[in-house]
């Protein structure tokens, strides 16, 4: 039994580790997620937890407030008298709890270190006189290939050809002798040109969205802006912070564009070990700052291992393979950009063709090949299925233990084939060989949704994400998963505190507000999102259709839903919004084409009892049993009555749907 249990929002994790460690630091126990084992039941370890620790803490913030999970956990404590309340940025708990006393940590928060007196007050121990920082995570070497992160930013990318660091040193799994630690220079900017404060500005904002990268030391921004413009050399630099790499960058300004490039550098021998250039307009600085984040984590992922895992043992790859491959690395990430899923497809093959026997480059490939859907690729389903197989083969007769080859081989049994529970099992055993495997967690999640467990799933989504922050479509099923459990005040929130479109956030808020939201809900929040379309500058169209059809379904206002032409569109929750506002014949035709040309998780959209599916009258027709005896889909089915999971499936006894 833990004497604290830590709740707290996922964004709030930095916060969460240090307060952990004044804790500790302080002679208590605590338990915080941190503690799952990999492979463990996510939701029913920390109810366990939650119910036997003597005290629960919860930090309040803005993220937290419109948490599901800390709300959840709050409830719990606040029932049991257990609970501590703090808020570490000012934001006042929730209605609800705002009758017990709340701890104000917000300085705190910013630069504490020793567990401050209020709050060990409140768990009733003697705080120490200081507290050593926490223990610097220990850098995994184990290779993890879907942890790159990368983007293909819109306009002018230059990709500069560099080299990693000495092969042998890099592939052969030995540890560090040091810990990596990096200092984000301010930028460079041109004279005369009124953008000076971008030059510091742009390196902290940098700092910050790197900070999840695991085992990776960031220097503050004010020790780096005290040498910027002093004349010092790299290995100068490197001697007076102690840090192991820099990252320098110079920042233009020409009429309505800006001009940006980045160098990563070791810092002890001014070697360049990456560097990308960026050109975007004026006012999208803020996009082009996220997407240069996401590239250099990806660089930093691939080039120098941070965050997760050994690197597979070869020392005899040949260097433009090995170049290839890295370069595939840096995009898996972002494999939602066609061209970045085609490129890495692309590297990942070239890596292959020129050293047969690298087993990495093998897996790289058939991994995103089982991710894949034709009209990615341009190819037919029966092509990539065959390379897929193929490629899985060759990686795992090179290396029958490659963890990523046998997660391509379980992602290709659920998405070509529907097989879950083979999926889940082969993922299940690479996470009891590797937790910290993220691929091995998003096949895991994907298994677990479509099995009907769907909390299960989002843990391991939760801890796919911890480990891998910049993938995009790792954030997506998170938010696909939230909108399966019909929470619509959770997407709510995070659609609100959205700045770009957020891995398909928006989507699924309009889907939530169909589908669950209640007649007052959607008229206070249907304003924002349609405000939130322009200020994001998406197609006008789209915004005005999504309103008009939630206006329809939940507030029963005539509508003349458009027929869909193009099979791209017709997507199961379009399928179930046609059946009910065009006729269930329609509505039937895009279920089917979306069954034939989708992976099967797509399915999982409308199997909730919302508005957004089929109606209960259309369900049990024998038209729509007969769309469940699908390949894909059938398994699907199956598993999730097993479950006592029934929303949105064919419903018994079956009977000819009277209706249009």
């Amino acid at each position: 039994m833990a004497d604290v249990f830590l709740s707290y929002a996922r964004g709030d994790r930095a916060v969460a580790e240090r307060l952990a460690h004044a804790i500790t630091g302080a002679g208590l126990s605590i338990w915080w997620d941190r503690h799952i084992k990999g492979g463990a039941e996510f939701s029913s370890d920390i109810e366990q937890q939650l119910d036997s620790a003597a005290r629960i803490l919860v930090l309040w913030s803005k993220e937290a407030v419109v948490s599901r999970w800390v709300r959840d956990e709050a409830s719990v404590a606040a029932d049991s008298k257990r609970l501590v309340s703090a808020s570490i940025d000012g934001t006042p708990p929730p209605l609800g709890f705002r009758q017990f006393q709340t701890i104000d940590l917000k300085a705190w928060a910013a630069k504490g270190a020793a567990l401050p007196p209020e709050l060990a007050e409140a768990l009733e121990v003697e705080p120490p006189a200081s507290v050593p920082p926490p223990p610097a995570r220990k850098v995994d070497r184990r290779w993890i290939a879907a942890s790159a992160a990368a983007l293909l930013v819109a306009g002018a990318v230059t990709v500069a050809i560099v080299r990693p660091e000495p092969l042998d040193r890099f592939l052969s799994g030995e540890p560090r002798n040091d810990e990596l630690s990096l200092a984000i220079m301010p930028f460079v900017t041109q004279d005369g040109a009124g953008i000076d404060y971008l030059g510091p500005g742009l390196s902290s904002a940098l700092a910050d969205s790197l900070s999840p990268l695991s085992g990776l030391k960031i220097t503050a921004s004010t020790s780096t802006q005290a040498l910027a413009g002093k004349g010092l050399t790299a290995p100068d630099i490197a001697k007076k912070l102690g840090i192991t790499h820099l990252i320098e960058g110079n920042l233009q300004h020409s009429g309505e564009r800006y001009s940006i490039s980045v160098r990563l550098i070791d810092a002890r021998t001014s070697e360049q070990i990456w560097a990308r250039s960026f050109d975007g307009q004026a006012d999208e600085l803020q996009q082009i700052k996220e997407r240069m984040a996401r590239e250099l984590a990806g660089g930093l992922i691939a080039r120098l291992g941070v965050g997760q895992g050994d690197i597979a043992e070869r020392r005899d790859v040949d260097p433009r393979a090995f170049e290839a491959y890295l370069r595939a690395l840096e995009r898996v990430s972002v494999r939602d950009n066609i061209e970045a899923r085609q490129e890495a497809i692309k590297q990942f093959r070239l890596a292959a063709s020129m050293q047969p026997d690298f087993a990495e480059a093998h897996a790289g490939y058939a991994y995103l090949m089982a991710l894949s859907v034709p009209e990615q690729l341009g190819m037919p389903w029966r092509e990539i299925i065959a390379e897929q197989r193929r490629a899985t083969a060759r990686a795992l007769e090179l290396d029958p233990n490659n963890d990523f080859a046998l997660i391509a081989e379980a992602t290709a049994l659920q998405n070509f084939h529907g097989e879950i529970h083979r999926s889940g099992a082969l993922a299940q055993a690479v996470l009891n060989r590797s937790p910290n495997f993220a691929p091995a967690h998003y096949s895991l999640a994907t298994s677990l949704l479509m099995a009907g467990r769907t909390r299960a799933a989002l843990g391991h989504l939760e801890q796919a994400i911890d480990l891998d922050p910049f993938d995009n479509l790792m954030r997506m099923y998170r938010v696909k998963t939230i909108y399966s459990l019909g929470d619509y005040e959770g997407l709510r929130g995070e659609a609100n505190t959205c700045v770009e479109d957020c891995g398909g956030l928006r989507r699924y808020w309009s889907l939530a507000m169909i589908g669950f939201a209640t007649p007052a809900q959607l008229r206070d929040d249907l304003p924002k999102f349609v405000e939130q379309g322009r200020v994001l500058g998406l197609p006008v169209e789209r915004v005005v259709l999504r309103a008009a059809l939630a206006q329809a379904l939940v507030l029963n206002r005539p509508h003349v839903m458009p027929k869909i032409d193009d099979p791209a569109e017709m997507g199961f929750p379009n399928a179930a919004m046609a059946a009910r506002l065009i006729g269930f014949e329609e509505g039937l035709r895009y279920a089917r084409v979306a069954a034939d040309r989708t992976q099967p998780d797509s399915v999982i959209d409308i199997l909730n009892d919302g508005r957004a599916t089929f109606t209960p009258e259309q369900r049990a027709d024998p038209r729509y049993h007969q769309l469940f005896r699908h390949p894909k889909l059938v398994k699907i089915a199956t598993a999730r009555r097993k479950q006592g999971v029934t929303g949105g499936l064919p419903i018994f006894p079956v009977k000819p749907y009277a209706g249009r």
